[in-house]
């Protein structure tokens, strides 16, 4: 007789068994129902089965399909311990569920991050020994960066560039909007001086 039982199993005697199809009946030790076991629900799975031997089973109710499924093993003075045939023993649903909150955590804590040094750098100051700032973020002298190029006597001309972001400093960016024709006077929806000139 098994030890190490769970009060929830019921026990009964294999009373036919067809080898072929994998498929048996229980008839329960309290006198209901035969039940009928697949052999995918049977334990140990490396053991024959045979009729008159004793089972210990219990029934589990699928909630997706409504019908109750039952799981067994044949008693060879083993301990019995029967789990649920929806549920891994292991609990994978509850460790799935914790690495997809870890995932979304790892997620945020790097656009956090990435938020962070995007900020560190767009406030970035030009240093005493002209270290310029990371190139490709914003035009160089723009009003992101406090080192731009102060130009008061610079002499400026109309020339082939027609883009807001190909200026140097806000003096020219101010020449061509006023002066040249065809250039680009808005950067989406902002004017071309403000993303040069502070303002």
């Amino acid at each position: 007789m098994g030890v190490n039982m769970d009060i929830r199993t019921k026990r009964g005697t294999l009373v036919r068994w067809n080898n072929e199809q994998r498929v048996g009946f229980i008839a329960p030790d309290d006198g209901s129902d035969e039940l009928r076991i697949l052999g995918a629900n049977l334990l140990p799975y490396e053991h024959t089965p045979q009729e008159g031997q004793a089972v210990v089973y219990r029934q589990w109710k699928d909630r997706l399909r409504g019908i109750k499924v039952i799981k067994g093993e044949i008693d060879l003075g083993h301990p019995i311990k029967l789990t649920s045939p929806f549920d891994n023993p292991i609990n994978s649903i509850g460790i799935d569920t914790i690495s997809w909150q870890l995932k979304v955590g790892l997620v945020v804590c790097a656009l956090v991050l990435a938020s962070l040094l995007y900020l560190l750098m767009i406030n970035y100051e030009l240093s005493a020994d002209g270290t310029q700032p990371p190139a490709g973020l914003f035009p160089a002298g723009s009003e992101h960066y406090i080192g731009k190029q102060i130009l008061p006597n610079a002499n400026f001309s109309c020339d082939t560039r027609k883009q807001c972001l190909q200026m140097t400093s806000c003096q020219e960016a101010q020449y061509f909007v006023q002066h040249c024709p065809g250039f680009e006077k808005m950067v989406g929806e902002m004017p071309c001086e403000k993303l040069w000139c502070k303002m």
